[in-house]
């Protein structure tokens, strides 16, 4: 699909809402990269699988929720590279997750069987891997637990034990009336990680010891009595068996994370693409979609644009029938570009297997949607207004084929109308015997004209209320729209004589035509 249209027609959004309805990174990433194809049977596919996942979040017993995309970790691993404690639990709880979703979807096979097939690429002993890295790690992630193994419990309550003594030893030597005076105050602090007192520097030789700091002033000495640096020597003798033990412990923990790294990173991929269909179906109840019938001709019935707010947007109905093209005419304002914009885009939703906000929907899968919408000046490329659009229709007429939906806003347009009228004529003539379908939209009388005499285009008008000057955002298939702009202006409050001398301007038989 071309990536200029589909920015055009502002898929992007709608990948970002679908990627607000995912449960975990992976499933996030694969909405976020998520594009149309144009191939039917894919197509099928994706749309049965929404249809699937509409059903499990009915019953709501299918969930990805709790995972991580832990692909690289498990790769590290099965490098022979180490892994934090805090990795260890988020690979733990996806495979927690991972086996959960397997049993779901088994359970529910008979109604969802092309997402229970992901079920089968999860290994169940991703389970006892969950429970090895559980038994040893902290529920919050921050460490191994005394449990990891009875050598670190045996070494952490042997710490726990000699910590306790030297700080009571401490404690004694401080209340001790033979070093009170020496001391500047009764506080045990810390220095290099050994306890110390703090003792005034004319006392030094009262106070045996290792001196570890000084103060600024260099009237205190932070000192380690002798009478606990054999404890503490013993404290730091236990903690480096406890890193060494917790080092191997982790070793051990990352080699069976990498001997299941196949499996494990099978089983993130299965629960994207898992997550990726439970939002799609999520989505379309936020948005009270419908599915799409595959069928040869477009009828959209009460259509929204997904990306307008539901309680405002007037939905819109576009029945084609066995049309080639529309022209779509009226008034400035009146919906004509997002109502083309809304049938491109649900029409880009329902191959990307998202089903779309509307009552009733029947559409051809196309094989290319191309758009030329909105301003194509580029001051860098030297490129006027009309010189872009050019540029962006020479590339569409080169792409569209006979499966393919062209959308055109104002073709021709921003040149000498005479030329641009005539050109325009000559693109969609073109587009009628080279693609599927074509919306145009145009303000050139000799469109609507041309398109009223070719057999299999069609007219279609916006919404116009003459009493209030205002568009009602509908779409009538059939007839040519008419522009209102002397209406408009003269509403908007331009001087009533200019209105009325531009009025007298126009041609007795252009004022029949509108008439």
């Amino acid at each position: 699909m071309d990536a200029r249209s589909l920015a055009v027609l502002e898929l992007d959004a709608v990948r970002a809402r679908l990627a607000d309805e995912t449960a975990f990174a992976g499933g996030r990433a694969l909405a976020l990269a998520l594009a149309p194809t144009g191939e039917p049977d894919v197509v099928e596919t994706r749309q049965a699988e929404t249809a699937e996942a509409v059903s499990l979040l009915v019953h709501g017993a299918v969930r990805a929720a709790g995972a991580s995309d832990v692909r690289e970790e498990a790769a590290a691993a099965e490098r022979g590279g180490l892994l934090r404690p805090d990795e260890l639990l988020a690979i733990a709880a996806t495979c927690r997750t991972a086996v959960d979703l397997r049993r779901a979807l088994l359970d529910h096979e008979a109604d969802a069987p092309l997402l229970a097939a992901r079920a089968h690429r999860i290994a169940e002993l991703l389970g006892m891997l969950a429970d090895a890295i559980e038994a040893a790690v902290e529920p919050d992630g921050s460490g191994l637990s005394d449990d990891a193994s009875p050598a670190l419990r045996e070494l952490r309550r042997r710490i726990r034990t000699l910590r306790r003594q030297a700080a009571e030893r401490l404690q004694e030597l401080v209340r001790s009336a033979g070093l009170k005076d020496h001391l500047q105050d009764g506080i045990v602090t810390e220095r290099a990680g050994r306890p110390v007192i703090a003792v005034k520097a004319s006392s030094r030789s009262k106070v045996p010891g290792i001196v570890h700091d000084t103060s600024g002033s260099g009237q205190t000495l932070f000192v380690e009595p002798f009478a606990v640096v054999e404890l503490q020597n013993d404290v730091r003798e236990a903690v480096s068996l406890e890193r060494d033990e917790v080092e191997r412990i982790l070793k051990e923990l990352a080699r069976r994370v990498g001997d299941l790294a196949g499996a494990l990173i099978d089983a993130v991929d299965a629960l994207a693409e898992v997550d990726l269909a439970l939002a799609c179906g999520r989505l379309a109840a936020r948005q009270r979609a419908c599915p799409v019938e595959v069928a040869d001709d477009v009828e959209l019935v009460e259509a929204r644009h997904p990306l307008l707010d539901p309680a405002s947007a007037v939905p819109v109905d576009l029945r084609l029938g066995g049309l080639r093209g529309i022209v779509v005419s009226g008034a400035n304002t009146g919906g004509k570009t997002v109502a083309m914009k809304t049938l491109g885009l649900l029409a880009v939703m329902h191959q990307c297997g998202l089903r779309v906000p509307a009552r009733r929907a029947r559409l051809p899968v196309f094989d290319a949607v191309l758009a030329d919408i909105g301003d194509e000046q580029s001051i860098e490329r030297s490129l006027s207004t009309f010189s872009g659009h050019m540029a962006r229709v020479t590339a569409i007429l080169a792409a569209a084929g006979a499966r393919s939906l062209v959308l055109l806003d104002e073709p021709a347009g921003g040149t000498d109308p005479s030329e641009g009228a005539s050109l325009a004529r000559a693109i969609l003539a073109r587009l009628e015997r080279q693609a599927r379908l074509f919306v145009a939209t145009t303000h050139y009388p000799e469109l609507k004209e041309w398109a009223s005499a070719t057999d299999g285009i069609a007219n279609a008008a916006v919404g116009f209320d003459p009493d209030t000057l205002a568009p009602t955002y509908t779409i009538a298939i059939g007839r040519p729209g008419a522009s209102h702009a002397l209406q408009i202006a003269e509403r908007l409050g331009l001087d009533a004589q200019v209105v009325h001398e531009a009025r007298a301007g126009i041609s007795a038989e252009r004022r029949a035509s509108e008439e």
